[in-house]
């Protein structure tokens, strides 16, 4: 793939919206270590979570739109976490390229003994506090949508990312989470257990386990991983860093491409310039008629 002309002008700082751990930071960082590789550029990652990436955003959006700086979060941070925020718009950001979507599912602890949502409901209903972890705005309205739903009560508790979600879990300070694709080694390995998917599909993890949509809940809260600038940056930069990071997913020798394959199959998921930014404004805009709904 020919890349466009644009070069950064020394070291390109890659911000991550989540903690590390997790499977943004995993794949950001094996991002900036092959664009290294192959672009010979120098990309510095740093963590910057909180808020579903809100943080990481309200301070990207300040700097120069050169390419310098970038963030890595996912598509919420931008569609859903802008909402009534005074702080952020979608507008405030180029959007790249995407990488990968999400595995997001509604995870338990395998020993709690409960396979279901109607396990959950029987054991709110015998007196068992529910604790259900979260990483977002997004993910616990619709944590209480699904509780209403059920009959239940529960208490939310924010965590950072994903593997936070996990760790809250496993260090049984919740005993239900959403997770968004770090809860795969964990249900290999027989620790954890999806109980629901969150996609618009079942997962390939757990194929008997319904959907939102099955349990009367018309939503899909699955979201793509996705590269933002600064509002303002020149397509020649955004193509040519777009150009550079398909380069790298669309080979199967990839570093990246496998954890992707792995994390969150079957493959890459690549969307770039004006078909990406027209997604995000109208996923934004459905979302605040959604919100709409909610407050009725």
């Amino acid at each position: 793939m020919a890349l466009a002309d644009w070069q950064p002008d020394g070291p390109i700082r890659l911000w991550i919206g989540f903690g590390a751990g997790g499977g943004t930071d995993t794949q950001g960082r094996a991002l900036a270590k092959e664009l290294g590789e192959r672009q010979g550029w120098t990309v510095i990652p740093e963590n910057k979570g909180g808020n579903d990436g809100a943080v990481m955003s309200s301070q990207l959006k300040s700097v120069e739109p050169d390419g310098q700086t970038l963030g890595f979060s996912i598509e919420t941070t931008y569609t859903f976490t802008t909402i009534g925020n005074d702080n952020l718009s979608p507008e405030d950001f180029t959007y790249i390229t995407t990488t990968a979507g999400s595995q997001l599912a509604i995870i338990v602890r395998a020993s709690e003994g409960w396979t279901s949502l109607e396990d959950i409901q029987a054991a709110a209903e015998g007196g068992t506090d529910i604790v259900w972890a979260n990483w977002g705005p997004q993910v616990q309205a619709v944590s209480e949508l699904v509780a209403r739903k059920l009959g239940i009560s529960v208490n939310h508790l924010s965590t950072k990312g994903g593997r936070g979600a996990m760790d809250a879990l496993m260090a049984m300070d919740a005993n239900v989470a959403w997770g968004g694709g770090a809860q795969r080694a964990l249900v290999d390995a027989g620790e954890l257990l999806i109980v629901a998917s969150g996609e618009d599909r079942p997962l390939d993890q757990a194929p008997d386990a319904p959907t939102l949509h099955d349990i009367g809940i018309d939503l899909t809260l699955g979201y793509r991983f996705v590269i933002v600038g600064p509002a303002g940056m020149d397509d020649e930069v955004r193509t040519t860093i777009a150009d550079a990071v398909a380069e790298i997913l669309n080979d199967p020798e990839s570093e990246t491409r496998k954890f992707i394959e792995k994390q969150y199959p079957p493959e890459p998921v690549v969307q770039s310039g004006d078909a990406l930014t027209e997604h995000i404004l109208a996923t934004y805009e459905a979302n605040v008629e959604l919100m709409k709904t909610f407050a009725e």
